[in-house]
C-alpha cells in the first residue's frame, strides 16, 4: 500500500473536521498529521480544539506537552504533560515524558520520581529503565553503589535471560586483533566521537584492526564522519534490531567489543548482552553497566581509585588516563583575560542544567557573596526559556544573590559560536555531584581555568582528572569549603588569571589529555592484556 502524502492526509482530515466540528477524534487525527508536515502552529491550534470539546483528553495533553518541549518552552510543556497525567489514566510514557522535561529544567528528584512510575508501569521496557538510570546519575546523595544496583536490577530484567551467540574466534594471545566499537548514532560531530576519534585515527593497525558498528542515519553524517570512514571499517547498523546488531558483530569477526554509550538514549547494551565477541569493555566511563556480558572497564587511578572495584561489575584496568580529547572542528582564538577591563571576575558553567544541584548552586552563590562585583554565566538550552530563567534567578535570590549578576544565555547551534562564549568568561565552575567532561576540556581549551570538586562516583572526578593532567591540580577541590576558598583565589589574582589564560591551551595541548598516540598506545595495551586473559581462561 502507497503511504499518503502529508498533504494529502491534511486535506483529508481537515474535510473531515467540516464535516463534523464536534468530533474530538477528527480533530486529533488532523494535529498528529499537521504535526507531521511540521506545522507546529497548526498542530498546536487543532490539539486546543480538541480539548475545548473533550477537557480531558489524554492524548491531547501528552502531545501539546511534547511539542511544547520541541519548541523550548519547559514548563509549559511540564503543565500539559502533568494535565495529561491527572486527567485521565496515563500509561508509562505520560510519566517518562514529564520526566524528561523536569530533567531538561534541573528538577531531577521529581524526574526521577517520575521514571520509577513508568518503570514501575511497564517494567519490560529497557528505555524507560534506561532513562531511569540516567536520571539517577544526577541525584545528589545517590551514590556509586545505589547507581550500580539500578545496573544490576536492568541487567537481571533485560540482559541475563538472553541466549549468548556462539563465535570461535582463535584463542592465540599474540595475534592481530579486531575490536569493535559500538556507538549508537555518535559517529559524527557528536560528544562522543570528541575522545573516540582521536583514538580511532591513532590506533596501530599491525596491532588491530578497527570496525565501527554505526547508526548514524546518513544525513547525519558529516565531515566527522568521513574522517571515521576514512580511518576504519564502518558498518551501517540503523534500524537492526539489538539482535540483529550483535549477529552482525559475530559476523565482522570481532574479538573486542567495546561500548561507547552506555545507557543514554540509543544504547546498545542489549546487542552485547548476547556477547558476541569473547572479550567486552566499557570505555568512555559514565559509571558500571552492571551487566554480567561486559566483562572489562578501562579507568585509572583517578577515576576509578583503589576500592573502586565495589562499584563496578567489571573487571578495571587501569591505565595512565582513560580519557583523551580533541576538539576535531576549528574553535576561535582564546581571548583577552575579561576583568582585565576592569569589569570584575565572571565565573561561568556551560554544563546542561539539570546538572546544577541545590548544592553546587548554593556552592556558588557563597564563590559569588566572596568576590565584589563578581557575575555568573550559565548557558544552556533550558535558558532561552524565560521562566526556566526566572526560577533559576529565584533560587539564587533565595541564598543572598541579586538576579542582576547573573547572565542566563540560551543555546546555540554551532560550535564556534558556542565557544565564543569563553570571551566573556574569566573561571569556569564544574558542577557537581555530576561534573563536565566535554565541556572541562573546552573550558580549558579556550584559556579558561576550572575549579573542580572532586566527587564520590567516576562523573565527579573527571575534573580532577584533567586539571591534573594540565598542572592545575590545585583547582581540584577535596570538599566544597576548598571549592570556595580555590575559586575566591583565582579570581583575587588577576595575574596569574591572566598568565594562566595565554598558556592553558598550549598547556592542554602538550599534556597527556591530547596525546592521542599515547592513549592509543595505552588502550591498546589495555585489549591485548584482555585478550590474553581470555586466551588463559580456556
Amino acid at each position: 500500500m502507497v503511504a499518503e502524502a502529508p498533504a494529502d492526509a491534511i486535506a483529508r482530515l481537515e474535510s473531515a473536521v467540516r464535516d463534523n466540528p464536534l468530533d474530538p477524534e477528527s480533530q486529533f487525527r488532523l494535529a498528529g498529521a499537521l504535526q507531521a508536515a511540521g506545522d507546529a502552529a497548526g498542530t498546536s491550534a487543532a490539539l486546543h480544539r480538541t480539548l475545548a470539546l473533550v477537557p480531558s483528553f489524554t492524548g491531547a495533553w501528552n502531545n501539546l506537552g511534547l511539542l511544547a518541549a520541541m519548541r523550548g518552552r519547559l514548563p509549559q510543556a511540564a503543565l500539559y504533560l502533568r494535565r495529561a497525567i491527572f486527567t485521565g489514566p496515563s500509561g508509562p510514557d505520560g510519566w517518562n515524558n514529564l520526566g524528561n522535561v523536569l530533567l531538561q529544567v534541573a528538577d531531577v528528584d521529581p524526574a526521577v520520581a517520575c521514571y520509577r512510575v513508568a518503570v514501575e508501569k511497564d517494567p519490560g521496557n529497557a528505555v524507560l529503565h534506561s532513562n531511569l538510570i540516567n536520571g539517577i546519575r544526577l541525584v545528589d546523595g545517590i551514590d556509586a553503589a545505589a547507581e550500580l544496583a539500578e545496573c544490576r536490577r536492568f541487567a537481571d530484567r533485560f540482559a541475563a535471560p538472553l541466549t549468548p551467540l556462539v563465535h570461535a574466534r582463535p584463542r592465540d594471545p599474540d595475534r592481530r586483533l579486531t575490536v569493535g566499537y559500538v556507538g549508537g548514532d555518535s559517529f559524527r560531530f557528536h560528544t562522543a566521537s570528541r575522545s573516540i576519534l582521536p583514538l580511532v585515527e591513532a590506533h596501530d593497525r599491525n596491532a588491530v584492526d578497527v570496525v565501527l558498528f554505526s547508526d548514524t542515519p546518513p544525513g547525519a553524517e558529516d565531515e566527522v564522519t568521513a574522517r571515521y570512514r576514512a580511518a576504519a571499517r564502518m558498518v551501517p547498523t540503523r534500524g537492526l534490531s539489538d539482535a540483529a546488531l550483535a549477529e552482525a558483530i559475530v559476523r565482522e569477526g570481532v574479538d573486542i567489543a567495546v561500548d561507547i554509550i552506555g545507557y543514554p538514549r540509543g544504547s546498545r547494551l542489549l546487542a552485547l548482552a548476547r556477547r558476541p565477541a569473547p572479550v567486552q569493555v566499557n570505555l568512555l566511563l559514565m559509571g558500571s553497566f552492571g551487566m554480567d556480558a561486559i566483562g572489562w572497564a578501562i579507568g585509572d587511578d583517578l577515576l576509578t581509585p583503589a576500592g573502586s572495584e565495589r562499584d563496578f561489575s567489571e573487571r578495571l584496568d587501569r591505565i595512565d588516563l582513560a580519557f583523551v580529547f580533541d576538539p576535531l572542528l576549528p574553535t576561535p582564538p582564546v581571548s583577552a583575560l575579561p576583568a582585565a577591563g576592569g569589569f570584575g571576575i565572571t565565573f561561568a558553567s556551560l554544563n546542561q542544567t539539570s546538572k546544577l544541584s541545590p548544592r553546587c548552586i548554593q556552592t556558588w552563590a557563597r564563590i559569588l557573596a566572596r568576590v565584589p562585583k563578581s557575575r555568573l554565566l550559565l548557558k544552556g538550552r533550558a535558558y532561552a526559556d524565560a521562566t526556566v530563567a526566572g526560577r533559576i534567578r529565584t533560587i539564587f535570590a533565595r541564598h543572598g544573590i541579586e538576579g542582576r549578576r547573573l547572565d542566563l544565555r540560551g543555546w546555540t547551534v554551532t560550535q564556534a559560536t558556542h565557544l565564543d562564549t569563553y570571551r566573556k568568561v574569566d573561571i569556569a565552575l564544574d558542577p557537581f555531584p555530576y561534573g563536565g567532561v566535554i565541556t572541562t576540556c573546552e573550558a580549558m581549551w579556550m584559556g579558561v581555568p576550572v575549579v573542580s570538586l572532586q566527587g564520590d562516583r567516576v562523573l565527579g572526578r573527571y575534573g580532577s582528572a584533567f586539571l591534573k593532567a594540565v598542572g592545575l591540580a590545585e583547582l581540584a577541590a577535596a570538599d566544597e569549603a576548598a571549592y570556595v576558598d580555590a575559586a575566591v583565589a583565582l579570581a583575587s589574582d588577576l595575574g596569574k588569571l591572566a598568565e594562566t589564560r595565554k598558556t592553558l591551551r598550549a598547556r592542554i595541548s602538550a599534556s597527556r589529555l591530547c596525546d592521542r598516540e599515547a592513549y592509543a598506545r595505552e588502550v591498546e595495551g589495555a585489549y591485548r592484556r584482555m585478550w590474553r586473559d581470555w586466551c588463559a581462561s580456556a
